[in-house]
């Protein structure tokens, strides 16, 4: 099977920014999909990864690389973008400077035995492909908190304080969990239980409601094409939004855009408001910027967005100038 990459490249020692440069690969299918990297490196010999912790992105999903390519083609087809975990702590291509995972760690360690520690070294994957590093780089890392649950269902008699030692700053009430990983692994469940058995700051990082407008609807009727776009709010949710033929028929184009599965902050907006409207922004921001005049989503979603869409576009510092429809009454 031939693949064509898009391979990301940066080493910290010499590049001002990073590139990313173009491979074509011919791979077997029930090969893993982590045996392209050597044969990148075969055709460069600049670009690196990691032997040990062998975690990297393909489509910004997170993988161990042990899926098979066949599997990942079916999911994700033939045009495939290759990233490091982490950007943000990249050292030379895909290899990044993990020390905030050991760091992580020193958090809960008094409470952990061997056990537990072999536990948290599992949840590397998972800790990277945090989207909440995205907004906060400060933040203690979703396999802090997983560690933190997981001591917990085990019955570790330091409930009280850990729970405590979680909810620092950058801590649990930063948290939202998000399933960026190519092999499916929800623990938006253990995120929940854990902020139900913490108690929850008071006021914290709340945007003023000075100058907050209220939600009115843009007259799209001059327009020659109307550009809509899905928020699915998670990456399982896309089989009930379709374009049918006849809104096609009537003008309406589909926009894709990149945050149309990423989290908007609900799950923060009571605990954390600065980042549960920044995480807001950035999905509706996005979409418009992508051609969109008309958002649809679920009217829970949609209820959240038309509710504060004033202060969402105060923490933007722009206007958002996009119409916001539930699928349920959308219709042309």
């Amino acid at each position: 099977m031939k693949l064509n990459l898009r391979v990301f490249f940066f080493n910290a020692k010499t590049d001002y920014l990073p590139y990313y440069k173009n491979f074509k690969i011919v791979i077997n299918d029930d090969e893993p999909i982590a045996n392209v990297l050597p044969k990148i490196k075969e055709q460069n010999v600049f670009f690196n990864y990691p032997e040990e912790n062998l975690y990297f992105r393909v489509n910004s999903l997170v993988t161990d690389g042990k899926a098979k390519v066949s599997e990942v083609v079916d999911r994700l087809g033939k045009e495939l973008t290759i990233e490091p975990i982490s950007k943000y702590r990249v050292t030379n291509c895909l290899e990044i400077n993990d020390n905030n995972f050991e760091e992580g760690y020193k958090i809960l360690e008094q409470y952990c035995d061997e056990s537990d520690r072999a536990y948290y070294n599992s949840l590397y994957g998972v800790n990277y492909a945090s989207a909440t590093y995205e907004y906060n780089n400060q933040y203690i890392g979703d396999g802090v908190l997983l560690l933190a649950a997981h001591l917990i269902y085990n019955k570790n008699p330091n409930k009280d304080a850990i729970l405590n030692a979680i909810s620092c700053d950058n801590g649990l009430w930063d948290a939202e969990y998000e399933d960026n990983m190519l092999i499916k692994q929800d623990y938006s469940g253990t995120f929940n239980l854990l902020k139900d058995l913490s108690l929850p700051p008071a006021d914290r990082n709340k945007v003023a409601e000075f100058s907050t407008k209220v939600y009115k609807d843009r007259d799209l009727s001059e327009c020659e094409e109307v550009g809509v776009a899905f928020y699915y709010g998670s990456r399982d949710n896309k089989e009930i939004y379709e374009l049918s033929e006849e809104i096609t028929t009537k003008g309406y184009k589909e926009i894709k855009f990149n945050h149309s599965h990423k989290t908007c902050g609900k799950a923060l907006i009571a605990t954390n408001e600065e980042l549960a409207l920044k995480k807001a922004a950035r999905v509706l921001a996005d979409a418009y910027d992508s051609g969109a005049g008309i958002l649809v989503s679920s009217k829970e979603n949609i209820d959240y967005f038309k509710r504060n869409i004033g202060k969402i576009e105060k923490v933007a510092n722009r206007d958002i100038l996009i119409n916001l429809a539930d699928i349920e009454n959308f219709s042309v």
